[in-house]
Formats: C-alpha cells, sequence, structure tokens
C-alpha cells in the first residue's frame, strides 16, 4: 500500500528526469549529473514529505499510517501446535543460508529455527532447549552446520534446566554453547565453552582465513554504572574482548581462546562511574576493500569504534578509534558495521549508541573510513520528528546495512529504514520507510520492542520483535534496481 501511495508522484518525477536528459542533448556531463541529481533528490524529497513524522512523543501518531514502505509478512516464534499466550520473551534472531534462527527466553527458552528460503513464507522448522540467561545472542557459522549460543547471568540469577549440564544446581559458569545444526530438523548440544565471570554480553562469529571464529565480547552487568546492586570497582581483565577459534578435531567441538583484547585507553578505567564505562559491546568483522585487510570494528561504548586489524586473530593489532559523532550528545557505541562496497568512493561505517534518557531517539553516525587510520565524520541521522528517547527505551538497538540501505530496530520506536547509497545521501541519510511494532499477543516478557532488523536480500528483513517473536518485512522504498549502485 505505501508503495502504491507513491504511483501518483513518482512517475512524474521520472518522466521530469527523462524530459531533462532528452530535451537538450547538448548539456555537458556536468550538467546533466547536476539535473540528474537534483530530480533524485526530488523523489526522496517527496518520499520524506509522504512520510513525515509518525513518531510523537506519546508515541506513534494514529494519524499516520503503522507502517510505510515496510511490510509485515509473517510473524512466528514456534511450532503452531503451541499453547496461545504462554509468557516468554524473544530477543536476538539471525538469518544465513535460508534459515532464520530466534531467541527465546521464558518457560520454552532455547534456539528456534525456521526455514526462509521462501522468504515470503517462513516455516517453523525445529527448536532446541537451551538457558537464555540474561540476554541470549547467537551467530551462525557460514557453512551452516554451527550454531554459538551466548548466555550472560546477572550475578545472583539463573534457573537450572535439566536439559543443559552446565545450568545444573552448582555449575556456575555461564558461556558459549556450541549447537551442531547440520541437520536443521534436528539440532544437537555439541559443546560448551565457559566465560567468566558470568558470560559474554555478545557474541560474534568470522571466517578469517578460512577457519571459523567467535569474538565474545565480555563484561559483567555486576560492574557497571547501570549494574543492578551498587556497583564496585571491576577486578583487573574484566572488560574484554576474547577471540576464540573452533576446534573440530575432538568428539566434542570446542571453542579455544587465541587472544584477548582489552584497549590501552581503558586497563586503567573503573567501570562503575558512567564516565569510565569502556567496555567492548559489539562487534563487527569485514574485509576492508582498500587495504584488503580484516578489520573489527569494536563498539567499545565510551572509547567509540576501536578499529583493529584482525587478519592475525591471535594477534589483534588497534588501528583507531572513531571518536567523532558529530550531534549525538554522547558516545555509548552499541554497535558498528562497515558497508559491504564502496559509497561515494568511500569506505563507510554506520555507528549507533544505546542510550539512556536523551531529548531525541538518538542519533546514527556515517563514518568514513577509506583510511582506517583516521577515521572521519560524515553525517547523523535520527528517526523524524521531536520525539525523546523515553528513558532509552526508543534509542536504536541493532541494525544492519546493505546497498546502502541501513534498516534498524529502535525499540518502542519501531523499525526504521534509512538510505545512504550515493553522494547525496551519504552527506543527507534519507528516511525511506518504517513500521512500528504491533501489539503484542504472547504474554512476551519484555513487552512490545523492535530488537534487532537483518536484511534476507536486498528487499526483505528478518527481525525481533520481543513481544512477538521472528518478523519478515518486505522493503517496498526505492530499491537498488533503480537506484545508483552502492558500490563504486
Amino acid at each position: 500500500m505505501a508503495a502504491q501511495r507513491l504511483l501518483p508522484v513518482l512517475p512524474v518525477l521520472l518522466a521530469i528526469a527523462l524530459l531533462a536528459g532528452c530535451v537538450s542533448p547538448s548539456v555537458s556531463p556536468e550538467q546533466k549529473a547536476k539535473e540528474s541529481a537534483a530530480s533524485e533528490a526530488a523523489i526522496y524529497d517527496a518520499l520524506e514529505a509522504r512520510i513525515g513524522e509518525p513518531l510523537k512523543q506519546a508515541g506513534p501518531d494514529p494519524a499516520f499510517p503503522v507502517a510505510y514502505n515496510l511490510a509485515r509478512l509473517a510473524t512466528l516464534n514456534g511450532p503452531p501446535e503451541r499453547a496461545p499466550g504462554v509468557a516468554e520473551g524473544y530477543i536476538e534472531t539471525a538469518v544465513k543460508g535460508g534459515y532464520a534462527y530466534l531467541c527465546r527466553s521464558g518457560t520454552e527458552e532455547g534456539l528456534v529455527i525456521f526455514d526462509v528460503r521462501d522468504i515470503e513464507h517462513p516455516v517453523y522448522v525445529s527448536t532446541i532447549r537451551l538457558d537464555a540467561g540474561f540476554e541470549a545472542d547467537i551467530e551462525v557459522s557460514d557453512d551452516g552446520n554451527w550454531a554459538f549460543w551466548e548466555t550472560q547471568r546477572i550475578p545472583g540469577t539463573g534457573v537450572p534446566d535439566t536439559s543443559d549440564p552446565t545450568s545444573l544446581p552448582g555449575a556456575l559458569p555461564y558461556g558459549i554453547h556450541i549447537v551442531d545444526i547440520s541437520d536443521k530438523a534436528h539440532p544437537r548440544w555439541a559443546g560448551f565453552t565457559p566465560v567468566a565471570p558470568n558470560g559474554p554480553h555478545s557474541i560474534t562469529y568470522a571466517n578469517i582465513g578460512g577457519e571459523d571464529y567467535v569474538f565474545a565480547s565480555v563484561y559483567s552487568w555486576q560492574y557497571i554504572g547501570t549494574s543492578v546492586g551498587a556497583p564496585r570497582v571491576a577486578p583487573p581483565g574484566l572488560q574484554r574482548l576474547d577471540i576464540y577459534r573452533l576446534d573440530k578435531s575432538g568428539p566434542l567441538a570446542q571453542l579455544v581462546q587465541v587472544a584477548s583484547y582489552i584497549d590501552p585507553d581503558a586497563v586503567h578505567a573503573n567501570p562503575a562511574l558512567p564516565e569510565d564505562e569502556f567496555m567492548p559491546h559489539d562487534v563487527s568483522i569485514s574485509v576492508h576493500p582498500v587495504t584488503n585487510r580484516t578489520y573489527a570494528y569494536v563498539a567499545y561504548w565510551n572509547l567509540g569504534v576501536v578499529i583493529l586489524d584482525v587478519t592475525d586473530p591471535a594477534h589483534p593489532v588497534k588501528v583507531a578509534a572513531a571518536t567523532d559523532f558529530g550531534e549525538a550528545p554522547t558516545k555509548e557505541i552499541h554497535m558498528a558495521r562497515q558497508a559491504e562496497g564502496l559509497i561515494d568512493g568511500k569506505v563507510v561505517v554506520v555507528a549507533e549508541p544505546e542510550i539512556g534518557p536523551q531529548p531525541t531517539t538518538g542519533y546514527m553516525t556515517m563514518i568514513d573510513v577509506t583510511d582506517p587510520a583516521q577515521p572521519a565524520f560524515l553525517s547523523n541521522w535520527k528517526i523524524p520528528g521531536d520525539a525523546d528517547s523515553s528513558g532509552g527505551g526508543r534509542g536504536p538497538h541493532y541494525f544492519d546495512l546493505r546497498d546502502g540501505r541501513v534498516v534498524m530496530a529502535s525499540y518502542a520506536a519501531g523499525f526504521w529504514v534509512f538510505d545512504i547509497h550515493d553522494h547525496a545521501n551519504l552527506l543527507q541519510p534519507r528516511t525511506v520507510g518504517y513500521a512500528f511494532v504491533q501489539a503484542g499477543g504472547s504474554g512476551g516478557l519484555l513487552g512490545g520492542s523492535a530488537f534487532d532488523a537483518w536484511w534476507a536480500d536486498p528487499t526483505h528483513v528478518v527481525a525481533s520483535e520481543s513481544g512477538n517473536g521472528l518478523v519478515v518485512f518486505r522493503y517496498e522504498g526505492p530499491t537498488p534496481a533503480v537506484d545508483t549502485p552502492a558500490t563504486a
């Protein structure tokens, strides 16, 4: 429906653009480029005008549609025969190789697998019971044979699970589970790696040099300013990035630690103090298209985006840190991701914060890392309108970047898509779609919020909605097929 509403406007603008190129065949290439840029800008102007400011201070404005250019196709969380109204919540998702993976907490906690090879008609495949801890995270190997399940404990909590030997009474370690998913219909627990003191908060998979690695961002909620109970000074080495290699040579698969990284600027910090919250929150791994080196972009909270050369994962080397986030009043960097190709001739990283109370919904930041040793601020984007973060409940969370389009989950503010695919949009990011959270129908423990969002292909998104489960959206806005390519 959203795409149809644009029909009266976009063809006219496109026709003007075509006429501009036909009427004056002797126009210089420079003038043609200017006319083309102006006509494309007019298309995005019209699109943003139609989207407007649907998020108000009190929440979604009922005068606006619940979604625009982001059509909800499916919402599911387990086998169809499950009893409705079960009290549980839904956390991270992953999508790879035609399958989607959902982390489920509550009475039926564990990993749920869906077949999304027909992306618009996802089908439940199987589930395996695993301890969800505080906030589970799921990563999947490139060959689709292994899943890595992170579980973190808040000190003093945790419910024993008899199907998981690591969570029996007296079994204190939390860490990373290895699950054999080579047979999607029959996932099998295959191993466990404890991570002191209470398990990692997030993990990231990467294949580097033909080997499988897991990067674990380790910090305990016991020691940071937003923790449960009285904050304390962290023992040395607590807040760190651990790097593991998957070893499949024995009877049980295991993760073998090859390195541990603590940023030199964080060694002497006291994480109990808000200004000293220097912990690696999330990591993304990419090959740099200019240097051909493999970099880890570490969202290091108040240190910004730390760029590590992990071409040799056993010997990570700091290249630089991006610390300029434009209009954003704080760093609090939660995630950073590199575009898969050049945009406007640049290597671009997008960074997002996870914020507390702020007068806006939070600023996404575009960073030029063409020279990774000299990262440079490019632009900001935020949700249109003047709504605030509502104590952090409408701030950014996990996002994905593909073909110059960013799809992001923003808790109670819903799901949003903005475009940075060319020179103009990179310097002035354009809002091209959104979808508000659907009312929870499963008695979700976490309430209704957008938790994460990932591109399954150029026009489909797989996401997690905390009160509902796995969601599949179809993006109906401007697409790579009709736009200037993201790569140059």
